[in-house]
């Protein structure tokens, strides 16, 4: 029966490979949101020492195959990249809660992108010859996007010379990971090793290049609240906020505000971030020109944050002069990666409106 069982998912090795790869994704999207993020980080950890081992224990068995084969050894050679695909899976779903829960959505378009990839690599390469060179690869990804979640959180700030350090820290790991496997299978390893290598020196630009465009979401920073209101006072460490009524929760339109000519207007948000973490929060207010179709921006106020508040550090702006039109403002970090916004609508009226208050 054990046979059987063997011979089947040697025939089927690739579909159990793409079958585990998303039961990695979907465990970690039922858990991982409940975890604290010092805990998550690591289990980030865990899985990729894990997935570490899988990868080089498949690659020296599958260089050096016994002269009698045996079911252990058949066995671990199909095992092996499962548990690997298993673990990366756990990883990128876990990395893409992290990175879409930081940002808006179109902030994280590279890392989804790059998601896509990866499935459809992992239908394509078949040969284990390939495959080593795919979960070389996958590895290097989730090596560097550990990199770029984990730097941050152990120095307790970001910036261009903390990401910076995190690629390093990434190519140096992956450079030490590299000679191990040379060491357990040079000769196989030595006919995929131009694929890595182009492909690492790519992803590494990609990344680099969405960060200083300020594509990357700001880890461990997240927008945990945030809308518009007509006053905002703070009286003994408590916000009183004063705005119109709150919309239901599903509602995903733009706020509607309405204000009397000369009124200002106040942007009040909650920014998550882990105890001793330290940022510059940025709220970017911009109004859209529909005659040059672009987004202006008419005030950029910062402010530092700290971390450690379960709720987020709250913190507001104000601006004096609001014309009627679309308008939105971006939190941001001072390096102008993006965690979240606010978008809402202006309309002038005349007549008192009816406000309502709320605390927090």
């Amino acid at each position: 029966m054990g046979k059987k069982i063997l011979a089947w998912a040697q025939r089927n090795e690739r579909h159990l490979g793409a079958v585990v790869f998303i039961g990695g994704f979907i465990t970690d999207i039922l858990t991982f949101v409940l975890l604290d993020i010092s805990l998550v980080n690591l289990v980030f950890a865990g899985y990729l020492g894990l997935a570490a081992v899988a990868i080089l224990l498949g690659h020296f068995l599958a260089s050096h195959p016994p002269k009698n084969e045996n079911t252990l050894y058949r066995s671990a050679l199909v095992i092996s990249p499962l548990v690997a695909q298993y673990l990366i899976g756990n990883l990128l779903s876990g990395f893409l809660i992290f990175y879409t829960k930081s940002s808006v959505l179109f902030a994280s378009w590279p890392f989804l992108i790059l998601i896509l990839i990866i499935f459809v690599g992992n239908e394509w390469f078949r040969k284990y010859k390939d495959r080593i060179a795919f979960i070389a690869v996958l590895f290097f990804f989730t090596l560097y996007a550990y990199a770029i979640f984990a730097l941050p959180l152990f120095l307790g700030r970001l910036g261009p010379w903390v990401f910076v350090g995190s690629t390093a820290l990434a190519l140096g790991v992956f450079t030490l990971y590299m000679l191990l496997l040379r060491a357990a299978g040079n000769a196989r390893l030595r006919q995929s090793i131009t694929i890595i290598r182009v492909a690492v020196v790519g992803i590494t630009i990609a990344l680099s290049v969405s960060y200083f465009t300020g594509l990357v979401p700001p880890i461990p920073l997240s927008l945990k609240e945030g809308a518009i209101y007509h006053d905002v006072r703070v009286v003994n460490g408590t916000y009183e906020l004063t705005g119109e009524d709150a919309r239901p929760w599903w509602d995903i339109r733009p706020q509607k505000v309405q204000v009397a000519p000369g009124q200002s207007l106040f942007a009040f948000a909650s920014v998550f971030a882990p105890v001793r973490f330290g940022a510059t929060v940025v709220h970017r207010w911009q109004y859209y020109d529909p005659s040059t179709t672009s987004w202006i921006t008419q005030s950029r106020i910062a402010f530092p944050i700290t971390g450690g508040r379960l709720g987020g550090y709250r913190g507001y702006s104000e601006v004096s002069t609001v014309s009627p039109g679309e308008w939105r403002v971006r939190v941001e970090t001072e390096n102008g990666q993006v965690i979240g916004q606010m978008r809402f609508t202006v309309e002038r009226i005349t007549e008192p409106l009816i406000l309502h208050e709320e605390t927090r």
